[in-house]
């Protein structure tokens, strides 16, 4: 199944109040390698408790080719992952990831309730974007302007124990 209606073209540049978001592309190799060596340990087991990027090791080119994996995926449209920009383009603040949920279980309750995932990492640096009110920002975005009615943030909403549950809770069932 498609992540989304064929006639559906996801934005490559967004302008919000305090951010705005680029395709993440190895134009981007160099402010985006440096803000994850700086932000390592803030940013490690956004993907998962069980997940350790960034490897302490990570070296430049490694870090390049996941910049060119992501950016392949963005033009084929399978994935989508956004660098965080200061509205100026001069300060690199993170990553958004919007991904389709992955899973080899037959009856996955996430695939049922959810049609999308997304993660959101951002930089350790002098002016860092405040989490909640960048969340709300994207939350808000993906909401009104993408064709999905539900996208989870893992780690988020719902936490890290629910999601990698087999069932979801009471609360989680009761948002269907």
């Amino acid at each position: 199944m498609p992540l989304f209606p064929a006639d559906f073209k996801p934005p490559r540049q967004v302008h919000f109040t305090d951010f705005q978001l680029d395709v993440l592309s190895p134009k981007h190799a160099q402010a985006d390698y440096q803000a994850v060596l700086a932000s390592a340990d803030a940013i490690r087991h956004v993907f998962g408790p069980e997940n350790h990027w960034p490897p302490t090791d990570i070296g430049f080119d490694e870090n390049l080719s996941d910049l060119q994996r992501h950016f392949n995926k963005f033009e084929r449209a399978v994935a989508f992952a956004y660098s965080l920009l200061s509205p100026d383009k001069q300060s690199y603040l993170g990553c958004l990831y919007i991904k389709p949920i992955k899973s080899r279980l037959e009856h996955d309750w996430r695939k049922q309730r959810f049609q999308a995932q997304a993660f959101l990492w951002l930089t350790v640096c002098d002016q860092p974007l405040r989490e909640e009110q960048t969340l709300a920002a994207l939350q808000g975005w993906l909401a009104r302007d993408w064709p999905w009615l539900s996208i989870s943030w893992p780690g988020r909403e719902p936490s890290w124990e629910e999601w990698l549950s087999s069932q979801p809770n009471n609360d989680l069932r009761s948002l269907r």
